[in-house]
């Protein structure tokens, strides 16, 4: 049934059943008013005929939901039963002809309990059930359900076969990105980022920038983080000049919010493409500055775009440069986007110094919406915040 339902003709076969379903309701309608000819105004007849037909239809679901549900408890209960056993098997060290056979016999619930098993256990235990799965019946079936019509499937067997790390879970995974269905890939994706294979790790991340943009963020949120991969290709990206790779490696920085000691170019900061402006200065707190910070803030803070100057006066906030107060304190003054005076706001609000003062006094000033927004950032610092 479920290859059926995941068939590309099954929109058809849908179509074509709901017809056969209608032709024979209007044919049963049909013939109980035929039977009920003693009725003599047709409209009192076919009314009397529906009424019948409905009945019995309504009455032949009750009877069915009734026995559909007894089914299902019994089978429930029977499935429980063989859970319970393959447990117990697996919980005895010298029974593992035992669970073999029984994988023979219940290969659904042995795959759940294996998959229960290997999430729960690890060491010594963990390598057994992976064994006793490499050598059940069920494996070979395993590997291939990786490209399974129904999404349901193939995500199953690819999360397991992530987690066994053998040559032949990671073959069958790396088939997962070939399947139709986003999802799935997405799954694929997931299961070789939390494996041990970097180079293939290093593909998909030198893939990102062909993929959209929550598929991005997904990939990244598994990026492993005690490996030296993420630096490395963040500083491969960084030093590449391809706006694409730069982008994909501020995102993963931004995703990761973890500080990554990779150079990052000043360039960067005068890049003719405003993305990769906007990104870098967002991202400058968790990154490795190869000149002076100040110069870098400097060239956010005089850009032409008020998005680049906002996110340069979110760094200053991390930075904290002095020297650059002054030209904070113009931004809250004159600004061309709210935006970018509130960060120059918190960002002389975490500074202190002569900045916190002349920040204070523009809050007592008669300046408007300037005043506004630094008694929020006064606001802000006074009660704890931070920028």
């Amino acid at each position: 049934m479920t290859r059926l339902v995941y068939s590309r003709n099954w929109p058809r076969i849908a179509q074509l059943l709901v017809s056969l379903i209608l032709a024979g309701y209007v044919a049963c309608i049909l013939l109980v008013a035929r039977w009920m000819e003693q009725i003599v105004d047709p409209v009192v007849r076919y009314a009397v005929a529906f009424v019948i037909v409905q009945s019995a239809v309504l009455g032949v679901l009750v009877l069915l939901l009734i026995a559909g549900k007894l089914a299902r408890v019994r089978w429930e209960w029977f499935r429980s039963t063989r859970i319970n056993r393959l447990t117990q098997l697996l919980a005895d060290p010298d029974s593992d002809r035992a669970v073999l056979a029984a994988s023979r016999k219940w290969p659904a619930e042995f795959l759940t309990v294996v998959e229960d098993a290997v999430f729960a256990f690890k060491g010594s235990v963990r390598q057994r059930v992976i064994r006793l799965l490499e050598a059940s019946p069920l494996y070979p079936k395993l590997l291939a359900l990786t490209l399974h019509r129904s999404p349901a499937r193939a995500i199953r067997a690819i999360a397991l076969l992530g987690r066994l790390d053998t040559a032949d879970a990671r073959a069958a995974v790396l088939r997962g990105l070939e399947h139709g269905t986003g999802a799935v890939r997405q799954a694929a994706r997931k299961a070789i980022l939390q494996g041990t294979d970097q180079a293939t790790q290093r593909k998909l991340l030198e893939d990102a920038p062909h993929m959209s943009g929550w598929q991005r963020i997904v990939m990244f949120h598994y990026a492993p983080t005690d490996t030296a991969l993420l630096p490395q290709f963040i500083a491969d990206a960084l030093q590449s000049g391809e706006d694409d790779r730069i982008l994909a490696a501020m995102e993963l920085i931004l995703t990761q919010q973890r500080l990554v000691f990779a150079p990052a170019p000043l360039r960067m900061a005068r890049s003719d493409n405003l993305e990769v402006r906007i990104k870098f200065f967002k991202a400058l707190p968790f990154l490795q500055v190869d000149s002076d910070p100040v110069l870098v803030l400097q060239a956010g803070l005089e850009d032409t775009d008020w998005r680049v100057r906002a996110m340069a006066a979110r760094a200053c906030a991390h930075f904290r440069p002095a020297v650059l107060a002054d030209r904070l304190l113009e931004l809250c003054r004159s600004f061309e986007n709210p935006t970018e005076a509130a960060y120059a706001g918190r960002a002389l609000a975490l500074m202190g110094g002569e900045g916190w003062l002349r920040l204070q006094d523009l809050a007592n000033s008669d300046s408007g919406s300037a005043r506004r927004i630094a008694t929020e950032a006064v606001e802000r610092r006074m009660l704890g915040g931070v920028a």
